[in-house]
């Protein structure tokens, strides 16, 4: 993987949590920690070790021990004992310094070349750590992931991470499964990161699991996929990869914090090519539903008329997006939730 210098400065800078990242992301992102974790069947009380591969700044952590209002943590009535596991050191001494406290460590490690010598009960992944890795190479991690939980007593569970490979923030990738990926979003630095990165599917992603649960001996999983951020991803903002496409992130943010937009921009359009039937189907069902939003919030005067008619027009279009997805890899990310039985 690759390291860059003024990473930490981006992942705690408090712009980077725009209300789309709040009130739509990170709830999509604790809803699958939640099953994840539900998949373990945990009697109160008991331990939760927990694995955090590529962990970062620990947003992880963060979502673990943290809800939204009306919602449980996910880690509630568990004893949580986590490691979080990073290949960059000023991440890793950021984290540190970020949570010193008892049952968290963070480790400087390359997932590659080998896991911590612990037994772990869930391995958890966000942010698309693995989207970093070759196919190969996730295959390989897995692999050494899924052997550990298939000689287990108890169940394990992975949660799998990756960039979707048909996001419409870059619709002209969508025939290549690789391409470099400019971090050009990062919060309060000039840097940019240039790195190859991976995307995935539901097939190409369901298939590295299936060959690795083959080569470590797990045959009994239940694997579920999710997509996360269809219209709203933060490609949508920078449109770096896509030009064409509206900046759908920023307007929905500016209408959540009182700014009306005009309905022509927040109108989707579906693609009509480049991707297989499924995915297209989708788009369109998407647009439909999304379009029906938006119209209906402008009415006859085509117009929003106050700060309040627009933040709940955005509160609407969040909602729409925190509603569970497919998981056919149509979002900025794709996640598979593997559930392996002892």
């Amino acid at each position: 993987m690759s390291t860059y210098s003024s990473a930490a400065s981006h992942y705690l800078s408090a712009r980077r949590r725009d209300p789309v990242k709040v009130l739509m992301e990170e709830v999509v992102t604790r809803r699958l920690f939640g099953h994840a974790v539900n998949g373990l069947r945990l009697p109160p009380g008991a331990p939760l070790r927990v694995l955090d591969i590529g962990c970062g700044t620990a947003d992880g952590l963060r979502l673990l021990r943290h809800a939204a209002d009306g919602e449980s943590p996910v880690a509630a009535g568990l004893a949580l004992d986590y490691v979080g596991l990073d290949a960059d050191a000023a991440m890793v001494e950021t984290a540190r310094s970020l949570y010193p406290e008892p049952g968290v460590r963070f480790v400087e490690g390359d997932a590659r070349a080998q896991l911590p010598d612990e037994d772990f009960d869930l391995y958890l992944s966000c942010g698309v750590p693995y989207s970093h890795l070759t196919g190969d190479e996730t295959t390989d991690v897995l692999t050494a992931i899924l052997r550990r939980a298939a000689s287990r007593t108890r169940p394990s569970a992975v949660v799998v991470d990756v960039l979707g490979r048909y996001s419409v923030e870059w619709t002209p990738q969508w025939h290549l499964s690789r391409w470099n990926y400019a971090m050009t979003f990062f919060e309060d630095v000039d840097e940019q990161v240039e790195e190859m990165m991976t995307c995935y599917d539901r097939e190409s992603l369901g298939a590295v699991v299936e060959q690795a649960a083959a080569r470590a001996g797990a045959g009994d999983l239940r694997t579920t996929f999710f997509d996360r951020s269809v219209l709203l991803g933060r490609h949508t903002a920078t449109r770096t990869f896509n030009p064409a496409i509206p900046p759908y992130r920023t307007l929905v943010n500016d209408l959540y914090r009182g700014q009306p937009s005009a309905r022509d921009e927040l109108r989707f359009t579906p693609p009509a090519e480049g991707a297989p039937a499924p995915i297209l189907e989708f788009f369109r069902d998407w647009a439909r539903e999304w379009n029906s939003i938006v119209d209906e919030a402008f009415g006859t005067n085509n117009t929003l008329g106050s700060a309040e008619e627009a933040k709940a027009l955005a509160t609407t279009l969040l909602d729409f997006e925190r509603r569970p997805r497919a998981g056919l890899g149509v979002g900025h990310s794709l996640t598979a939730v593997v559930i392996v039985a002892p």
